[in-house]
């Protein structure tokens, strides 16, 4: 908490140049921040004041007092004028209130205090209510903080239990916050913390508040229908009653009902509804709104032709699962489900339902392990009266592979499947520099595949593929269509090779001493050569660059010398080769 102690200024006289009389004024660092630590110390922040040339500088005086009244004691004098911190070690336990003066050898001087600070932490604002602005956004309103050092505010939502940080207010005086959240899929809680200028937080407010969710409880077996809400929490004295408004074929809305409950019940027929709750507050003062929750007309219509139209993976870490349905079919939950062995599924996320059912839809699956397995997928429909289907089946392509010493790699790959469908073809695709080539095309009855990479031995030691598979479908409905699912993409380290001849001749036909490398984007290179007494006579970094055989400007002894080839690509493997090489004159 922050106190601002007031000082009155007095005119003093006092010659500080000679042939001059002026009163002096200094000015007092800008205490900031008294922060108490877990250990009991007090750690204080200031910034320091201009220089005042009236006199030389002799400290910065710290005042201390566990009363706010006083008195106060001088805890330290600061003697260095750039100090801006200072730690307090092992004060008496309780709350401390400091404030700071200038000190300077200046005859006749008024000394302006600092503002009063005390080691306490700032304390949170109190929530007013949060309600539903938009489909997305939350509007929340609280009242500012009662510490004078507020300086912002932390917003947190509360999900599963935990207190998650979504955004700072840099603003000690704001009363609201809008959060851009989803308002459609359920309720959202917060809390708020104020944080002083030094970043110090305090507490967490421990009175949280809550959207209402609204939403519907129907039955194409019956007419009867539920609409059900959470309850608001926290206001002082509870909830007086809801009111609960209906749109009735995008008409304005009138009042329905006036409860106190969190459900009624009404009457689901042909027409197009939308709902929204309005809590009031037992005093009066406050309203929150739930999201707008709409139900169109009531349908007849069973879950139908209800087909997965292709599984395909569209990068490290995500498959995406299209699907469709007949235009009309009856759905009140959606669920996707997935699994290993395409008997044993389990549901992986409750999904919205799509807008528009005339089109083929997509669900992305961001949790798979696309580089270690392939995944059987379907979805679970439950309609209004509580019957569920399941699509049908389709199954993602997996690649893996490696390279053998012999300049040569495989791939291998499971099959790609949907039902009601037949893979035609899949095609190899590699990718060497920047894109991806079409390799071959194979029978949709082989997966795996086998190719030489001596012809790329120049390049870096990296070579990448993916599978595609064409597939086509034929459903009961009539609908006919091709598809293309991809694999993976792995990427297969070849093995690094150094070749490094027996002999060369300086003036000769081979007259330079190269080694020479395959597969190596290299990340590091060094050669070198040593004579048969460990003296080194050459080393490069540079892999284009071999020894000519001179050593200081002549040629060197016709003779055995050895070499050092070290060789760190872009992977971080490291290739070594020692040996020996003769020098021919």
């Amino acid at each position: 908490m922050k106190v601002i102690k007031n000082f009155f200024v007095a005119l003093l006289f006092a010659s500080c140049f000679s042939g001059f009389a002026k009163a002096q004024t200094l000015q007092a660092p800008d205490l900031q921040c008294a922060n108490a630590l877990a250990n009991g110390d007090i750690v204080l922040t200031w910034s320091t004041p201009p220089l005042d040339p009236c006199g030389a500088f002799t400290g910065y005086v710290i005042w201390g007092s566990q009363n706010i009244n006083g008195p106060y004691s001088i805890i330290t004098t600061i003697i260095s004028q750039v100090q801006t911190t200072y730690t307090i070690t092992n004060p008496i336990a309780g709350t401390w209130y400091y404030y700071m003066e200038s000190s300077y050898a200046c005859a006749g001087y008024t000394a302006l205090s600092s503002d009063t600070l005390d080691t306490d932490k700032p304390l949170p604002p109190v929530i007013d209510f949060v309600t539903v602005q938009s489909p997305a956004e939350v509007l929340i309103q609280f009242q500012p903080s009662t510490s004078p050092e507020a300086y912002s505010y932390i917003i947190y939502e509360v999900i599963g239990g935990s207190n998650f940080p979504i955004d700072t207010i840099y603003n000690g005086s704001a009363t609201q916050y809008i959060d851009t959240a989803s308002t459609g899929s359920g309720t959202h809680t917060y809390l708020i913390a104020t944080m002083d200028s030094c970043g110090n937080t305090g507490l967490i407010s421990t009175i949280p508040h809550n959207t209402i969710y609204a939403y519907a409880v129907t039955s194409n077996c019956n007419i009867s229908a539920k609409l059900v809400w959470n309850k608001y929490k926290n206001w002082v004295g509870g909830v007086n009653h809801y009111d609960v408004f209906v749109s009735i074929n995008n008409q304005p809305s009138i009042l329905l009902a006036t409860v106190t409950d969190t459900s009624t019940n009404f009457t689901y027929t042909a027409d197009s509804l939308c709902f929204t709750i309005v809590a009031h507050s037992a005093n009066g003062l406050f309203i929150s709104s739930s999201n707008i929750y709409c139900l169109p007309p009531n349908p007849s219509s069973p879950v139908q032709d209800f087909y997965i139209r292709n599984v395909t993976v569209a990068g490290n870490g995500i498959i995406d699962v299209y699907y469709s349905m007949n235009k009309n079919s009856d759905i009140r939950t959606l669920k996707i489900e997935r699994g290993t062995d395409g008997v044993t599924f389990n549901a992986i996320a409750v999904i919205d339902i799509p807008t528009d059912l005339t089109i083929v839809n997509v669900y992305s699956d961001s949790t798979p392990l696309t580089n270690e397995l392939s995944y059987y997928y379907r979805f679970e429909a439950l309609d209004s009266c509580g019957v569920k289907s399941n699509s049908t089946i389709g199954k993602s392509i997996w690649l893996d592979g490696g390279a053998y010493s012999n300049l040569v790699n495989h791939l291998n790959w499971e099959n790609f499947e949907l039902d009601f469908g037949e893979v035609t073809s899949y095609v190899v695709f590699r990718k060497i520099i920047a894109n991806f080539d079409s390799v071959i095309t194979i029978s949709s009855s082989i997966t795996d595949y086998e190719e030489s990479v001596a012809q790329y031995v120049d390049q870096n030691g990296t070579i990448c593929y993916v599978i595609v598979a064409t597939d086509t479908l034929n459903f009961p409905n009539g609908i006919i269509d091709t598809v293309q699912s991809r694999s993976n993409e792995i990427c297969i380290d070849q093995i690094v090779k150094i070749l490094v001849p027996n002999a060369f001749a300086p003036n000769g036909k081979n007259n330079t001493f190269k080694p020479v490398l395959r597969f190596v984007d290299n990340k590091s290179y060094l050669f070198q050569v040593y004579n048969r007494w460990g003296g080194l006579l050459f080393s490069t970094k540079d892999a284009t660059v071999g020894w000519d055989g001179f050593y200081q400007g002549q040629i060197a002894e016709q003779g055995v010398y050895a070499y050092l080839v070290q060789v760190v690509d872009n992977q971080g493997h490291t290739a070594e080769q020692k040996g020996t090489v003769m020098l021919l004159r």
